[in-house]
């Protein structure tokens, strides 16, 4: 059994996956006002086909070959339709048919499911100080979003939490297969066409389920979609795709519990939310986690 990619985190990496959690959070108000402006799978396709093309854009600007080789398209589709469109599904159409506290509970449990993945794909060795980490990241994420689960759990469907799983499924299974071929794809041209395959059911999907739905293309509708889909979206992607060529993917993903806790962070200095104590001891748990794992990182591999 062996471990994939660099142990521990270097500062360059650190301050890179740091960027992705800030831009995720950035999204969470991102797609609730995009929601308000376009129906969810025209919302998901345009994310993804801007985002790839961008991503395609960019690899013309920097002359890289546009087509992957043979062997990956298999491979590049397989992550498309997991990651982009399960995982786009899932976070679009759950809107109004699950509550944000229950949301935030069961998409965080996609590091979970990733580790169970990668345990038989990738055959990363999850240490006890490692499980114990990202046990405690999930518990912290299920203490943040306690206040919305008491007070608002009647508001769910039973399809809405069905379409959440889905989603963390599909992202799970998605960065499972980003890892395994990381090193074998372009991150530039790979990531593109992930995203832009990806958004072919989603275009199916729009134009069979929402042929009657309206839309709002003002300038402030536009702008949201364009920065959720290249900021958000092509460059916090690509990002993540090149740090997973070198970091365990057990490790980044305990850091992906920051993102709802940035997202608090967010709503707390820009939209004068307020945090309640229960919500902070959530946080702090979070933090926890994050440090249990990043120590743990440095101990793994060295001989006693």
């Amino acid at each position: 059994m062996h471990s994939s990619g660099v142990i521990a985190l270097s500062v360059r990496d650190l301050v890179q996956l740091i960027a992705v959690i800030v831009l995720w959070a950035l999204c969470y108000p991102l797609i609730t006002t995009g929601l308000e402006a376009f129906p969810p799978f025209h919302l998901a396709a345009m994310r993804s086909l801007l985002a790839g093309a961008s991503l395609l854009v960019a690899g013309m600007v920097y002359k890289r070959p546009l087509c992957p080789g043979r062997d990956v398209w298999i491979t590049l589709i397989g992550i498309s339709l997991t990651f982009t469109t399960l995982g786009f599904t899932g976070m679009f159409l759950a809107g109004g048919r699950v509550t944000p506290g229950l949301a935030t509970v069961i998409a965080n449990a996609q590091p979970l499911i990733a580790a169970l993945l990668g345990y038989f794909v990738l055959t990363e060795r999850l240490t006890g100080a490692r499980s114990l980490a990202l046990m405690a990241g999930f518990a912290g994420i299920v203490v943040i979003a306690l206040p919305g689960l008491l007070e608002q759990s009647a508001n769910s469907t039973p399809y809405g939490i069905g379409l959440v799983l889905v989603g963390a499924t599909g992202v799970a299974i998605g960065n499972v297969l980003l890892k395994r071929f990381a090193n074998q794809i372009d991150p530039l041209i790979g990531m593109a066409w992930i995203l832009l395959l990806g958004a072919i059911p989603l275009i199916a999907a729009a134009a069979i389920f929402e042929q009657t739905a309206l839309f709002d293309w003002s300038i402030s509708s536009v702008l949201n979609l364009v920065i959720l889909s290249v900021f958000g979206t092509a460059l916090a992607f690509i990002m993540w795709l090149d740090i997973l060529r070198r970091a365990e993917l057990n490790l980044l993903n305990t850091y992906t519990f920051l993102t709802p806790v940035f997202a608090l962070v967010i709503g707390l200095l820009y939209y004068n939310e307020r945090l309640s104590v229960i919500e902070w001891i959530g946080v702090a748990i979070v933090v926890f986690a994050v440090l249990l794992a990043s120590r743990s990182s440095h101990g793994i591999g060295r001989k006693p």
